[in-house]
């Protein structure tokens, strides 16, 4: 259920989009350390997953997509 691994954009850039898997129960977004949103997909089936990213913002539109906002690194450059 987390996005594949593909080249990230750059923050501030176009968000990271995927279509929701049917088997998505429910999408938990919580605030976590320096101003970042931890997000965490929970299947009806197995175990639920967290994605690693660290995000600005998320937008879960009610037609089954979901977006991710990267954070812009803290010292402006690569991690």
């Amino acid at each position: 259920m987390v996005p594949s691994s593909t080249p990230s954009p750059a923050a501030g850039s176009s968000p990271l989009g995927e279509q929701l898997h049917p088997d998505l129960a429910k999408v938990e977004i919580t605030s976590a350390f320096g101003n970042r949103l931890s997000v965490v997909l929970h299947s009806y089936n197995g175990m639920p997953e967290t994605l690693a990213e660290p995000l600005a913002a998320v937008t879960v539109y009610g037609d089954g997509r979901i977006e991710y906002h990267l954070t812009a690194p803290a010292n402006g450059g690569g991690r």
